[in-house]
């Protein structure tokens, strides 16, 4: 890898020491693992259709503090509270606690580690370079803690803002804990100028016992962004995680769920939808870990292409030898438009134990010119028609949000999305 970038990342976590309680000792092990290995390439399976050449060619400054006030989003709907990133630090003047305070401790990640300088051991450092800057770089984020019992029924919000931040990049990492019997709802919103930036964002999810855990991810980038979002999450005895991510802006774009079931009866499933227009790419990866026995898993992502878009599914199920009784399904589907937009897919089963039920599937297509003919000749124009197609196509991975605002929000974005295509040629029946 260039020697530049390395060196460029190294002063940039040297000039971190200290400022975060309990952290040196992590970031310097982060920063170790990533002169060893550097940024993944092609050679990696994991990141076979993702290009990284951007970040390997040139290193991205940190982002600082913006000049100008940003624009803050309107939320969804009803929210518990909302907590607002700017250039990946936490504006505490922008942001609303709303009430989530009474109930749970609400804290910036410098702030828990003051408190509890050992956690800072428990951060993932992940496998490859892209996670391991990450903890070598991260600044801010924020931690939420839910007790037992306490249920949080209106979603909370993280927005992060990018803004004046071209060749910068905003490293946050972010921990949400529910207690036994917990649950809530996080609706995270990445949104940017036009600028060449990168966000790389970490979000660690620990569900207790009987804990519920649902996560929503709108990601709508500026065009010439790249954006690198992970998940890594445990569940406990019967315990659920949810999440559902859109993805829409970016030039380079890719998101990781990592989830691991722990104990009998935990449940993870995990959606998405990624629609790339022209010059876009969008990469998902996920792996569901069946520990245990009695766990289930369930995958539904849509993604479509645009001329010259890609999107990429990777989707791995993980069942060990000791997780008997395990049901785990995972359904992928992509349209493409035209000849040069491309979708790749490579679902995986690793199975070691034998009494399980588990099944995958991939197809790859365009829209089908029998359902446009036959929506039109009920009157419904081709363009209108293809929009309902698509729409309805994208709908079975977002239905499992169980927020109408927020469901309804990330559906009006497909809408959008298609209304920008409404002139594209409508296939011919044949």
């Amino acid at each position: 890898m260039n020697d530049a970038v390395t060196k460029s990342y190294q002063d940039q976590a040297e000039s971190l020491k200290g400022s975060i309680a309990g952290m040196d000792g992590a970031r310097a092990q982060a920063m170790s693992d990533f002169v060893a290995h550097g940024f993944p390439t092609a050679r990696s399976e994991d990141w076979r259709y993702s290009d990284l050449r951007d970040l390997r060619g040139k290193a991205f400054a940190p982002a600082t503090h913006a000049g100008e006030k940003p624009t803050i989003p309107e939320a969804f709907g009803e929210t518990a509270a909302r907590f607002v990133f700017v250039n990946g630090r936490f504006s505490e003047s922008r942001s609303d606690m709303g009430d989530l305070w009474q109930a749970a401790s609400v804290r910036p990640l410098a702030n828990h580690f003051m408190a509890n300088p050992d956690r800072a051991n428990e951060l993932v450092r992940g496998r490859d370079g892209v996670s391991q800057l990450n903890t070598a770089l991260a600044k801010d984020g924020m931690v939420i803690a839910i007790p037992a019992g306490v249920e949080i029924d209106d979603p909370v919000e993280i927005i992060h803002i990018m803004t004046n931040t071209a060749d910068r990049a905003a490293h946050t990492r972010h921990i949400i804990e529910l207690g036994e019997g917990a649950s809530a709802h996080i609706v995270e919103r990445f949104i940017g100028d036009d600028g060449a930036y990168w966000t790389n964002s970490i979000l660690q999810g620990r569900v207790a016992e009987g804990a519920k855990l649902s996560h929503t991810r709108l990601q709508e980038e500026g065009a010439a962004a790249i954006h690198t979002g992970k998940v890594f999450a445990g569940v406990g005895a019967g315990g659920q995680y949810h999440a559902c991510n859109l993805s829409l802006g970016g030039k380079v774009a890719r998101f990781e769920a990592h989830v691991r079931l722990m104990s009998d009866e935990s449940r993870a499933t995990v959606d998405g939808v990624a629609l790339a227009a022209t010059g876009q790419s969008h990469d998902t990866l996920t792996h569901i870990s069946h520990t245990m026995p009695h766990t289930t898993s369930d995958q539904i992502f849509r993604t479509v292409a645009d001329s010259r878009g890609k999107t990429s599914f990777q989707g791995k199920v993980t069942v060990n030898k000791d997780a008997q009784k395990v049901e785990a399904d995972q359904s992928f589907k992509a349209l493409v438009f035209d000849r040069t937009a491309e979708a790749n897919a490579k679902p995986e089963l690793e199975i070691f134990a034998d009494d399980v039920k588990c099944s995958h599937g991939a197809t790859v297509g365009d829209l089908d010119a029998k359902a446009i003919f036959y929506l039109t000749s009920r009157g419904i124009d081709p363009v209108t028609a293809r929009q309902m197609l698509v729409e309805a196509f994208a709908a079975s991975a977002l239905e499992r949000i169980e927020n109408e605002p927020v469901r309804d929000a990330l559906m009006a974005r497909v809408g959008d999305w298609m209304t920008a295509r409404a002139d594209k040629p409508v296939p011919e029946s044949k």
